[in-house]
């Protein structure tokens, strides 16, 4: 108990202190600024541990503007977001993180979520997509691109996005799927871009390969024909790597799984036909069948399908189940072989078979 007193005393004593003391802020390139330690103290838990537990008198924040420690006391003195100036927000907000103070992320949270719903013109939409990109990429918090997706994500502006677009192989990684978002129904703009960068590399890029994994079902369904004829080009690429092939041998099987059926025009003066891609029926039963690879070469070999997309359906689906030994896995791929040269798979003309051979080859137990 009397220790229990001791150490109230000791924090009321320090609180006392603390209100009658400054604290110096070492700022960039000015004199340094003295502030009332109370202000720092009241609602930061960062300053409460360097200045009270640590007994610092000081803090460098040279990291930061003179203007923006100026604005970011005052705040804290104030305990409000005032309508502060554009080129100050980046800096206030880090300031808010990095010591903390709760109730002014929220304010700044705020602010730019009012700057997002107000634009007006282009160089203010650009304004608020730098800095929720500067917040994404720096400072690994999603939310403020979330909600410039969210506003602008449905607009069809193909100007905005088309400046970065025009950089495609040399934006940085954490981009791509914002932008791949902000095109919206624009699925033509991400294709024309993944074509002019398939033309260019002699592999695939490494934007190339997450906007291919970023792909939705909408974008496949109503734009396969495009899709289909990238993929012919991507299979002709003389430095595809087995990461690659891995990634386009997936893209392939989800689109088998997404894709059920398409409507194609013969031509003006004839009915629409459905052209079903799957018996769903028949598949099913063969999904039901085929959980080794044994199963499959039967299936295959019986002619209870030729269609490509069944084989790759049922083969992702027996891969899924269990993990093939290497010598099923070589007795497989001869098989295989053997089944494309007389004919009892379905010829497709990007020649997807030649590249599932030698990812399975490639292919370790553990994945």
């Amino acid at each position: 108990k009397q220790w229990y007193q001791r150490r109230v005393r000791a924090h009321k004593m320090t609180q006392a202190h603390l209100q009658e003391t400054t604290t110096v802020l070492i700022i960039r390139d000015n004199d340094p600024l003295c502030v009332e330690t109370k202000i720092l103290t009241a609602d930061s838990p960062v300053f409460r541990y360097i200045l009270e537990e640590c007994a610092f008198e000081e803090e460098d924040l040279t990291d930061f503007s003179s203007d923006a420690v100026g604005v970011f006391v005052t705040l804290l003195r104030d305990k409000k977001m005032v309508d502060i100036e554009d080129f100050l927000f980046r800096e206030i907000n880090k300031l808010a993180r990095a010591f903390k103070i709760n109730w002014l992320q929220l304010d700044c949270h705020n602010w730019i979520e009012r700057r997002i719903s107000d634009v007006s013109n282009e160089e203010e939409k650009t304004y608020v997509f730098d800095e929720c990109y500067y917040v994404l990429k720096r400072l690994e918090d999603e939310e403020y691109m979330k909600m410039f997706v969210e506003e602008f994500g449905n607009s069809n502006d193909i100007t905005f996005i088309s400046r970065f677009l025009d950089n495609f192989d040399n934006l940085d990684t954490t981009m791509v799927y914002p932008l791949l978002q902000l095109a919206g129904s624009n699925v033509e703009v991400i294709i024309d871009t993944l074509t002019r960068s398939v033309a260019n590399n002699p592999g695939l890029s490494r934007n190339a390969l997450l906007a291919l994994q970023h792909i939705d079902t909408w974008c496949l369904q109503s734009h396969w024909e495009r899709w289909s004829s990238l993929l012919d080009e991507i299979a002709e690429l003389p430095e595809l790597t087995m990461s690659d092939l891995k990634i386009i041998f997936k893209f392939h099987s989800t689109a088998s799984m997404q894709i059920i059926s398409r409507s194609v025009e013969i031509d003006d003066r004839q009915e629409p036909q459905q052209t079903v891609i799957y018996d769903v029926d028949k598949l099913r039963g063969l999904l039901d069948d085929c959980v080794t690879l044994k199963n499959v070469v039967t299936a295959l070999s019986a002619g209870r399908t030729r269609a490509i997309w069944d084989v790759l359906m049922i083969l992702c689906n027996a891969l899924s189940k269990y993990t093939p030994s290497q010598e099923e896995m070589g007795q497989f791929i001869s098989d295989l072989e053997r089944l494309c040269q007389e004919e009892q798979i379905q010829r497709v003309p990007w020649k997807l078979i030649d590249m599932m051979i030698p990812v399975l080859k490639h292919s370790k137990k553990d994945n």
